[in-house]
């Protein structure tokens, strides 16, 4: 017998599944669409559709994380004007941290471009976004800057922040959301990014800016602005 490839039937396994989450949030939207504003079952529905929405952001991710693992996936770079992709990632996280009474915000120079996969960038912070959305108290912050040839990108919240243990000891605990994938997918997503011989990297840190917890990206860049 032939010998089965499972791996690539779950990565098709997930694809089906993320257009069947797909096709539920469609129908959610018009089921809110359809009720009035002040429906007592209102929060209900948005509680539903943002669960269903991180669900379908976990199906993605899965899909990257096979095709990095498996050098399936061609790093897609460009340069970006991080003041318009942070406002994006705020624009499509807003309504979850909404429904759990947190703010979002996003914090950066105005000019400040860099180069990177948009994709797996996008994957990376939305990921840390709903893990920080567990533990935050009332804020989260999504911040960018550029040092020492790197792109650093930041996801803060005001929780509780990290054990030492939890540093030190058990790094497969964060983001590990309801996957254990999250901070793993996150590695390999910086480190696919390479800027002669460079490699990028993460760091699991205490937010300085709101004294919780802080997962911070490293992003080579090059010199003279192209790879």
């Amino acid at each position: 017998m032939k010998k089965i490839d499972i791996s690539t039937i779950l990565a098709s396994a997930i694809h089906e599944s993320k257009n069947q989450v797909g096709t539920l949030l469609y129908q959610l939207q018009s089921l809110k669409d359809a009720m009035g504003s002040k429906d007592s079952n209102q929060k209900k529905i948005i509680l539903i559709e943002e669960s269903l929405k991180k669900l379908n952001d976990e199906w993605v991710e899965y899909l990257y994380l096979y095709r990095l693992a498996s050098d399936g996936y061609d790093l897609h770079v460009d340069t970006f004007l991080l003041d318009e992709f942070l406002d994006d990632q705020v624009f499509a996280l807003q309504p979850s941290a909404i429904a759990k009474s947190l703010e979002l915000e996003y914090s950066c120079d105005a000019n400040l471009t860099s180069i990177f996969d948009e994709r797996l960038m996008t994957a990376v912070v939305s990921t840390a976004v709903y893990n920080a959305l567990r533990f935050a108290k009332s804020k989260i912050l999504i911040s960018a800057k550029k040092e020492n040839d790197f792109l650093i990108i930041a996801i803060e919240d005001d929780g509780e922040g990290f054990k030492q243990a939890d540093t030190d000891e058990q790094p497969e605990e964060f983001l590990e959301g309801n996957t254990g994938l999250g901070l793993y997918f996150a590695e390999l997503s910086a480190t696919a990014h390479v800027v002669n011989d460079v490699r990028g990297f993460i760091k699991k840190e205490s937010s300085l800016n709101l004294g919780g917890a802080s997962l911070t990206v490293y992003l080579p860049q090059p010199a003279d602005e192209e790879f």
